[in-house]
């Protein structure tokens, strides 16, 4: 006896923006945000929103940082990364273009995802450099098409954000 076929439902962002609570989407398939992060992932991600935002008013860069910010990336995905950094022309409402940066902090319930999924959907989209911070190791990975760099603590990472604009980010302070 043969089964039925399996329907598996495919969302859109219009489907997206009615949904309540917290979600993203991927590849037409909805995913439940995590409950709120931890203490040691915020203090990761503030001082990392910390050391950038500081370099670019230091050096007049027109680009922004964001938090907690979604970005559609296409007809039936919306990803919320824990930061971005995006140049050029800023959103008013969510992120439409692809960020320079895009960092996600590793937790017990968005490892496996960060390292997989929405690793793929960002280098798909030409994101620069893709941030992989762990806290348990206390490492900094940085993924592009090209190659990808690895920094621990006490040590520094650059990231050239176009032909202009670099900026350092320092693992030291990422993890006390």
């Amino acid at each position: 006896m043969s089964s039925a076929p399996r329907y598996v439902p495919h969302y859109t962002i219009e489907d997206y923006r009615r949904w309540e609570g917290e979600w993203e989407l991927m590849d037409g398939v909805p995913v439940s945000m995590s409950p709120s992060p931890f203490g040691p992932h915020e203090r990761v991600v503030a001082e990392l929103s910390r050391q950038i935002l500081n370099q670019l008013i230091e050096n007049e860069c027109d680009c922004r940082v964001y938090t907690n910010l979604d970005w559609i990336v296409n007809d039936d995905t919306v990803v919320r990364p824990d930061l971005m950094v995006v140049c050029g022309v800023q959103p008013d409402r969510h992120l439409e273009q692809t960020p320079v940066v895009v960092v996600e902090v590793l937790s017990d319930a968005t490892r496996q995802r960060d390292l997989t999924a929405k690793r793929a959907i960002y280098l798909e989209q030409d994101v620069a450099h893709y941030l992989i911070v762990d806290p348990t190791d206390q490492t900094v990975l940085d993924v592009t098409k090209a190659a990808e760099q690895s920094v621990g603590s006490g040590e520094s990472m650059g990231l050239d954000l176009d032909d202009d604009w670099r900026i350092e980010i320092d693992a030291t302070r990422l993890f006390v």
